[in-house]
């Protein structure tokens, strides 16, 4: 399904009696709205993102899309190998945690020169911009209906006399969610997960 499709679904639909059915950047800004939502909630994209490490720098950016990190691999030197090891993450008392300081920021302690560490994270959605009207969402078609509930609530918070509209369209919406999960409609496993570790380019 593309990006106008649903947002004539939604023009149709949930928003069929405000003025803003009309107004496709504006509905085009709450499909945004609603696949940060979507993201957020189930895990439709996840990222790796090799770091190399620099001695004497602890804090490393992340990419634009990075919303938080899932595992974190690093390297141990033994003797004549290199071994790859689950790092922790978040573990205020372990110096060998990597910790997430700002939305963006990770802090990596004990860093080595030329050594890498692999984290693994729940990746957001691309924006959706007026060009794109004719590409296809990506997003799962089972995710549709919780989006155009989403994309109903926004319009209707738009409009300050419609308080019943915004809260049963945001009740709808979660009720949407919930079903996926409840029927296992999308899990984990969907998701084409980075390679194994043991191909990741470590040196």
């Amino acid at each position: 399904m593309t990006v106008q499709q649903v947002i004539d679904l939604a023009a149709q639909g949930e928003l069929k009696n405000l003025a803003v059915k009309t107004d496709t950047n504006t509905i085009l800004g709450y499909i945004n709205l609603g696949m940060i939502e979507m993201y957020k909630r189930f895990p439709l994209m996840v990222s790796e993102y090799m770091v190399e490490l620099v001695e004497g720098v602890e804090m490393y950016t992340m990419p634009s899309d990075f919303l938080w990190i899932v595992a974190a691999y690093g390297e141990v030197q033994d003797s004549a190998y290199v071994d790859v090891i689950a790092l922790p993450i978040n573990e205020e008392d372990n110096p060998l945690s990597l910790n997430t300081v700002s939305y963006n920021t990770v802090q990596i302690p004990l860093a080595t020169d030329n050594a890498y560490v692999s984290i693994i994270y729940r990746a957001g959605p691309e924006y959706i911009v007026m060009d794109e009207l004719g590409s296809p969402i990506k997003l799962p078609p089972q995710m549709l209906e919780p989006l155009l509930h989403y994309i109903g609530y926004r319009g209707h918070l738009s409009v300050t006399t419609t308080t019943n509209e915004q809260a049963t369209h945001y009740s709808l919406f979660e009720q949407a969610c919930a079903r996926i999960e409840a029927a296992g409609m999308f899990t984990s496993d969907d998701v084409l997960m980075p390679k194994r570790i043991s191909n990741r380019g470590f040196k």
